[in-house]
């Protein structure tokens, strides 16, 4: 993205990142994944792990619903999760 975080229509652009919330005695973790146009969540899952499934889920989902995806770039922090080869 070089640092342009501005779309100029839907789907083009998206970020997604994951947050951990402590809820009781628990760790939660939710990935979002946000559309730069109009800064819509578009998705998003909530897991009790920070790993790879919570991505592909995540992604699964939002690519129900979002079918037309061409030239998408997703941005991410690159962290594990977002890297690995699955």
């Amino acid at each position: 993205m070089k640092r342009n975080f501005k779309a100029d229509k839907p789907n083009q652009k998206w970020v997604a990142d994951v947050i951990q919330y402590r809820v009781f005695d628990e760790k939660i973790y939710l990935l979002a994944i946000k559309d730069l146009w109009n800064n819509e969540i578009v998705g998003f899952h909530i897991s009790r792990r920070n790993d790879n499934p919570l991505v592909l889920e995540t992604f699964r989902k939002v690519f129900e619903t979002h079918k037309d995806v061409t030239g998408l770039i997703v941005h991410s922090d690159q962290g594990y999760q977002y890297t690995f080869h699955a």
